[in-house]
């Protein structure tokens, strides 16, 4: 059940990195809030899983309610991600290396560029499996590349 909130996944894009000889795979992700009722909270806009599979939980909420504070408060944040690429050639706004992974989901902690800015170095998040859906699996780093 979407309940009218789910649109897909923004964009997909793939670009060659030509001088590590890779392709990076970018994929923009929009996040959304519901402000009242039983489903308050954050979501992913994951198509194929319901509204309770998208909804964002130990520490990814907090992170985006952080992040969506910083946008403005408009209650929507995309993001796009890649799961590869090299960090010495590639800007990137963040980074999440995987801790711990179990059959349910995996938690990552916060480093990176604007993670130093607003101090938020350290801060763990825990991400589903939906991630399989959108990255393939949990992939050891995700890298932030944009957030609007």
């Amino acid at each position: 059940m979407t309940n009218g909130y789910l649109r897909g996944i923004s964009n997909i894009k793939i670009r060659k990195d030509y001088k590590n000889n890779m392709e990076i795979m970018e994929k923009t992700i929009r996040f959304f809030k519901i402000n009242e009722g039983i489903n308050a909270g954050w979501y992913a806009d994951v198509p194929g899983h319901t509204l309770a599979e998208n909804q964002m939980v130990s520490g990814s909420d907090t992170f985006l309610e952080e992040v969506d504070s910083i946008l403005g408060g408009n209650g929507e944040v995309t993001v796009t991600v890649s799961d590869s690429l090299d960090e010495n050639s590639t800007p990137f706004m963040a980074k999440l290396n995987m801790r711990s992974h179990n059959q349910w989901g995996a938690t990552y902690v916060l480093t990176g560029p604007v993670a130093e800015q607003y101090g938020a170095v350290g801060f763990e998040m825990w991400i589903c499996n939906v991630t399989h859906d959108v990255l393939g699996e949990h992939p050891k780093a995700i890298y932030i590349l944009d957030i609007k």
